[in-house]
């Protein structure tokens, strides 16, 4: 069976509705017939948080989420990326066969050149980390933007770098998934969905901001008595994401009569968002109060990762010290 890979960093990015149907939702589509892991990036985080009760609160909001979103006595493997105790070690040896001028050419780097002049060595060696997070699971699939399609070609080159130095073929060379069917999806601004718009719309937030937050959503000014295309407002957009085509053509012939304003198509909006998500944020609520499944799955699953890091780590210290 082959392997699909995803993770997330705890830097207070939480799960909204852009990254759950262009990321997590397709690895969930996906782990239906693949193995799948996901693990929470909290070495990558480093790179930017540097206080430890924010990161705390980072992880542990983060994994409700997750759970919360994963379907029940489900099999996809969650676990810590900082509690794999070999990862690093891998990220050594690998490092011993990665070219100093790729990782210069890093987007992440690059940006970071752009953005910052105090640039620490975890931003520079990140493309180095995450393809010992790839190739130490003999990952198959990994999910992708298209604008992070470099970094899964560092993961096969680096991968390839050690096999050829080594004459072996131990490290698997992944390949990325884009999921092409999904397109832009419209901000509360009306621009596409973005974390540097801040127009996001946030699947675990209260019903009251959630509530907000629909009602703040861009649209055009037509009277409530005049009829409106439906498929000219970025309300409509968001409720074909997530309403059955029985409930959207309903939408849309209200849209077009009249008495029909673009505020009764954002609580219709707000009640769609709420029944699709209606378990999830129940699961996440149980959560507050209550974190022993979690806990337990992680030991559980820690613990397999750690198992499968270990004898990656013992294969490639026979090949290097043989």
């Amino acid at each position: 069976m082959k392997k699909v890979l995803t993770w997330i960093k705890p830097t207070g990015d939480w799960m909204h509705i852009w990254n759950y149907l262009g990321a997590f939702k397709p690895f969930l589509d996906l782990s239906k017939w693949k193995k799948a892991y996901i693990f929470i990036a909290d070495y990558h985080s480093l790179t930017s948080v540097h206080d430890a009760e924010t990161l705390k609160r980072n992880k542990l909001r983060l994994l409700k989420e997750y759970f919360a979103l994963l379907p029940k006595d489900t099999e996809i493997v969650v676990y810590e990326q900082s509690k794999v105790k070999r990862i690093n070690d891998i990220t050594w040896m690998l490092s011993s066969v990665t070219p100093y001028s790729m990782m210069l050419r890093a987007h992440s780097f690059k940006d970071s050149q752009n953005k910052n002049s105090e640039i620490n060595m975890a931003v520079f060696n990140y493309p180095i980390l995450m393809t010992s997070d790839i190739i130490t699971y003999d990952i198959d699939l990994v999910p992708v933007w298209k604008d992070q399609i470099q970094h899964l070609e560092f993961s096969r080159d680096i991968a390839g770098n050690f096999n050829k130095t080594y004459n072996t073929d131990l490290f698997k060379l992944p390949n990325h998934h884009i999921e092409e069917s999904v397109k832009i999806i419209p901000g509360t601004d009306g621009r596409k969905m973005s974390k540097s718009y801040d127009n996001f719309i946030w699947i675990f937030d209260s019903k009251k901001v959630l509530k907000k937050k629909i009602m703040w959503i861009v649209t055009w000014s037509e009277s409530l008595e005049e009829s409106k295309d439906p498929e000219k407002c970025n309300v409509f957009s968001l409720i074909k994401l997530f309403a059955s085509n029985d409930k959207q053509e309903e939408i849309a012939k209200k849209y077009r009569e009249w008495n029909y304003g673009y505020w009764h198509a954002k609580l219709e909006l707000l009640d769609i968002i709420l029944d699709y998500f209606k378990e999830a944020r129940e699961r996440y609520d149980s959560f507050e109060s209550n974190m022993n499944y979690i806990e337990k799955k992680l030991e559980e699953w820690n613990k397999i990762a750690n198992e499968m890091a270990d004898k990656k780590y013992e294969q490639m210290m026979n090949i290097i010290w043989l």
